[in-house]
């Protein structure tokens, strides 16, 4: 990438001697006032043909941990957006680790990102796992289409920080209650959780309700410090009554008595996507969403997906024939009453017949031509990302046409599995 830190650096030291914006102090983002888009994208070169996200922040990249935001500025010449307000830190867990790692970005006003809606939490996501570069934007793809509209929006982006290109990442929506996103009524008393095994809290977590099916859920929204000590220990009592009731209904596998505490339909479409894509989390591990939304449980939004469908060496998720998720809490249950599997079966085939998987495996083939130039950037600034077999050892893939293939076939094959199980009599 020398001949692109070249220009960007080139272009820095123009900038700094021509442009007022850069010297003075910064105004508030303010989306009506005009902006010579033409000159900025001079200014701001892109990577490829993907659009580009400008950060700049005043320490060096490697300082900034999980912990604390630090001060940032934002240009995203494709949304006439420069030098924009915002903050930055660290986020993931086995993320964190990579060499590329993932970031979580919050403006101080609602900024529109490439037409994804205004809000001031976005989050950038690490591909550096996923040699095919595609898992997460294709499952999310999916799950906009099976689940609905609380679903996370995202887009690849080219990300240059403090001058220098740090690869390709995939632009998301934040899981929040937003109206944009995951419209809660606090009013109503709808609440968003995170579902998770209780090891990842080293078995204590003070404000996690634990289950008898095994489920354990914590506070997402609203979390304990935004409620007085008193509001959220009424929040805390009601909703481990109201988990309570609806686990004891769920168990007893009776459709008349889980139907009154969850949307069945929401159920239904999550388990779909998560058990097509086979994603080891999704047995409730981690990264799993559910809201309580005018005295109902919903499953969702569908999150973190870059180690599915055949890319994690665990247990039986190479394969693609078999179940995984099914024996996760609650579904283990749900799947042994036959109207919900009826559902399910049915579900499952208007999906299949009115070309949902059909446009996803097409899709792998589109986003693959969009990104020829972009993931040749990508893998020339993180070459061990293709060299490594961290994710599936023995299994792992050298080339980047070798993964696409064996993505595809992978894919193939699960939805021939599915196909031969999942059908009505």
């Amino acid at each position: 990438m020398k001949y692109f830190l070249s220009v960007v650096l080139t272009s820095f030291c123009l900038l700094l001697a021509s442009c007022s914006f850069l010297t003075e102090s910064v105004p508030e983002y303010d989306p009506t006032v005009d902006i010579d888009i033409e000159q900025i994208k001079q200014d701001y070169p892109s990577v490829s043909n993907v659009p580009v996200l400008y950060i700049d922040i005043d320490r060096e990249l490697w300082l900034l941990d999980r912990d604390e935001y630090v001060s940032a500025t934002v240009t995203a010449p494709d949304s006439n957006l420069v030098e924009i307000n915002a903050k930055i830190k660290g986020r993931g867990n086995a993320s964190w680790l990579l060499p590329q790692k993932p970031y979580n970005l919050k403006f101080e006003t609602d900024v529109d990102l490439f037409g994804l809606g205004a809000e001031k939490s976005w989050v950038l996501i690490t591909l550096f796992y996923d040699k095919t570069l595609l898992r997460n934007y294709l499952t999310l793809d999916l799950a906009k289409t099976v689940c609905g509209e609380y679903e996370m929006d995202k887009m690849f982006v080219d990300v240059v920080i403090n001058g220098e290109y740090n690869g390709l990442y995939l632009l998301t929506e934040k899981v929040e209650d937003s109206k944009t996103r995951v419209d809660l009524s606090k009013k109503n008393g709808d609440v968003l959780f995170e579902i998770e095994q209780a090891y990842r809290h080293d078995y204590h977590c003070e404000n996690c309700i634990e289950l008898e099916s095994g489920a354990h859920l914590t506070f997402k929204e609203p979390e304990p410090e935004d409620l007085s000590l008193r509001d959220f220990k009424l929040k805390y009592s009601q909703m481990e009554d109201f988990f309570e009731a609806a686990d004891d209904a769920i168990r007893s596998k009776d459709f008349s008595q889980f139907s009154d505490y969850i949307d069945v339909e929401s159920f239904i479409n999550w388990y779909i996507v998560n058990e097509f894509v086979k994603n080891f989390d999704s047995r409730f591990v981690t990264s799993c969403y559910c809201y309580v939304k005018n005295g109902k449980l919903f499953m969702g939004p569908c999150w973190d997906y870059d180690t599915c469908m055949g890319n994690q060496d665990v247990e039986t998720c190479m394969d693609p024939k078999g179940f995984h998720v099914r024996i996760a809490p609650w579904y283990v249950s749900l799947l042994r009453n036959d109207e919900f599997y009826s559902m399910l079966c049915n579900r499952w085939e208007e999906l299949v017949s009115t070309g949902v998987f059909d446009r996803f495996i097409q899709n792998i083939d589109e986003q693959t031509e969009y990104l020829s130039e972009a993931s040749a950037n990508h893998f020339e600034r993180w070459p061990t990302s293709l060299t490594s077999g961290d994710l599936r050892g023995k299994n792992a893939l050298f080339t980047y046409e070798e993964e696409i293939d064996y993505l595809k076939n992978w894919i193939e094959k699960r939805i021939e599995f599915l196909n031969s199980k999942w059908k009505t009599e």
